[in-house]
């Protein structure tokens, strides 16, 4: 995902070169990339988080078809 962000920075700077953009433009699209940061650090926190209470309710359940086997 992070790629993806980079090749759409490139492609910013690259506009922003080619044309002159006012300075609300410049401040809107460094807020959106900012957001767009802070949501991927958010999308991988919870994607460990899931996985995370994910194995522990497989080791949950071993223990309770461990439990009911004896």
């Amino acid at each position: 995902m992070s790629e993806v962000i980079n090749e759409l920075q490139q492609r910013y700077e690259k506009l922003k070169g080619q044309a002159v953009l006012d300075e609300d433009a410049e401040a809107l699209i460094a807020d959106l990339f900012g957001e767009v940061e802070r949501l991927q650090a958010s999308n991988l926190t919870l994607r460990k988080t899931i996985l995370k209470s994910s194995s522990k309710e497989s080791r949950m359940s071993t223990k309770l078809r461990d439990a009911l086997y004896e």
